[in-house]
């Protein structure tokens, strides 16, 4: 469900980017050296213009990898939503929520700090073969207009290492500037654990029982047991098994 039923045009829109604030004849030159550099590139790289609110670019290798149409791929900027279309559909929905909830984050942040921040996304795509495979996604910010907003994104697709099967796609947003991993700011509310609960959890994770945990952390084993099934409960699991894979599917651990 989107919250507020609020779309990533309209977040967008926000950025209230003039065209008398964005060079394209420099994009137009910029573009030329990316085309260059993802023709020696795997990856499948793409460019979004937020001004035009559409894809600027899409690497050839969207076509080699993932079985799109080449010429659908050369012609990016009339296609609309084309590189969305072979992603799961419940992956595609979840996507589009942490997108809105990134978009929230950012504008929340003041001016100077909003092109800080690149968000990595683990999800399942469809390969040429007709086959779902677990790819990362990396976003980020590659040119700003002359107020410092953000303008053109780009983002780099790979074939992930970790083919494991999960429910909810991986997302884990850095500061580029800091190192900084966040996680708890773009977890649903109701999910969020406190540091003493990961605490616990990740103990549990590497196997210890709840007496071997009390005296770990000198605190009673009825306090141990407490923070378990507070965590249960807000993980909305049945037992401490879920409650690891959910906490990872969710970025709260790692």
């Amino acid at each position: 469900m989107i919250s507020n039923n609020i779309t990533p045009e309209e977040l967008w829109s926000r950025q209230h980017i003039s065209n008398f604030d964005i060079n394209y004849d420099l994009w137009n030159k910029k573009r030329e050296s990316i085309q260059a550099f993802s023709r020696m590139s795997q990856s499948c790289i793409f460019t979004v213009d937020v001004f035009k609110e559409r894809y600027d670019f899409a690497s050839d290798n969207f076509s080699t990898l993932f079985g799109y149409n080449p010429a659908w791929i050369k012609t990016i900027r009339k296609q609309g939503d084309l590189l969305e279309d072979r992603i799961h559909p419940d992956d595609r929905s979840q996507l589009l929520e942490y997108q809105i909830e990134h978009g929230k984050f950012i504008y929340s942040l003041p001016q100077e700090e909003r092109n800080d921040y690149q968000q990595i996304f683990q999800y399942r795509i469809l390969n040429a073969k007709g086959q779902y495979v677990n790819v990362t996604s990396r976003q980020q910010v590659l040119e700003k207009d002359r107020n410092g907003k953000a303008w053109i994104i780009m983002g780099v697709v790979d074939i992930s290492p970790d083919q494991t099967f999960t429910e909810r796609i991986k997302r884990t947003v850095i500061n580029s500037k800091t190192g900084e991993i966040f996680a708890q700011a773009f977890t649903p509310a109701e999910k969020q654990l406190t540091n003493r609960e990961k605490e616990i959890l990740l103990l549990i994770r590497q196997g210890f029982l709840s007496k071997e945990i009390a005296d770990r952390l000198h605190i009673s084993i009825y306090t141990v047991n407490n923070h378990r099934k507070n965590i249960l409960s807000k993980l909305d699991v049945d037992n401490v098994m879920e409650a690891i894979n959910t906490a990872r599917d969710f970025g709260i651990i790692y």
